[in-house]
């Protein structure tokens, strides 16, 4: 029931597609294994993939944004092909790139970035949110939705999937 009303927000949450950039969501890639130097999603980690898809599929994406990291990679694979979408990567640790390419690049509509722990806080910090955001290495349901990324006052709402 939770996930119904968190879609329902989310949906009612988002304008138009043709307007000025209108948001941006943000999640963790899924649940990686534990060993290696790019590991992969594990089966948790793709089923968690599969159900942000479902939670995303009404909001209206324009783009699906992931790092070069194999798990965002994957985790946002999952979630462009349940929605009919193409991903891009970029560099883990270029959040001004990052920045510079939803500006530029996505100027209008809706956008998902899918990155990591410690990435995701300098990402809501460069889109003007400056509320205190922690995500611990064991948590991977954090939604984050930055609305009018673009204007002087976004908002800001942070959901968990359920």
């Amino acid at each position: 029931m939770r996930m119904f009303y968190a879609g329902l927000l989310l949906f009612f949450s988002t304008g138009s597609p043709a307007e000025a950039q209108d948001a941006v969501y943000l999640i963790r890639h899924g649940e990686k294994e534990l060993s290696g130097a790019d590991p992969a999603l594990t089966p948790e980690g793709r089923k968690r993939a599969a159900a942000w898809a479902v939670l995303l599929r009404n909001v209206g994406l324009d783009v699906i944004i992931t790092s070069d990291a194999l798990r965002t990679q994957q985790t946002g694979g999952i979630i462009a092909d349940a929605l009919s979408l193409q991903t891009s990567a970029l560099p883990k640790g270029d959040v001004a790139g990052l920045v510079d390419t939803l500006e530029f690049g996505h100027s209008e509509g809706t956008a998902l970035i899918v990155a990591h722990a410690e990435t995701i806080p300098r990402i809501l910090e460069h889109l003007g949110v400056f509320e205190a955001v922690t995500i611990k290495q064991t948590e991977f349901a954090n939604l984050y939705v930055v609305l009018e990324p673009t204007s002087d006052d976004p908002k800001f709402i942070h959901l968990l999937m359920p």
